[in-house]
């Protein structure tokens, strides 16, 4: 019997500011910027005292709405 995985979420793939950046063809300071505003709240982790991670996804999904 072949077990299914039908009920497992992806797993959210967090990269940094930098990996961020270099996605959207922006400036490391803009991508800082964008990360700030309340609507990216939900899109970012912090991990650590300074560095932040970005939920790719996410992050790709709130642009669409506030940038369209």
């Amino acid at each position: 019997m072949a077990w299914t995985k039908l009920n497992e979420k992806p797993r959210a793939k967090y990269v940094t500011v930098k990996e961020f950046a270099k996605q959207y063809s922006m400036s490391k300071a803009q991508a800082y910027k964008v990360l700030a505003m309340p609507e990216m709240q939900e899109a970012v982790i912090k991990t650590g005292e300074k560095s932040k991670r970005v939920n790719l996804d996410r992050a790709f999904e709130i642009m669409q709405q506030v940038f369209a």
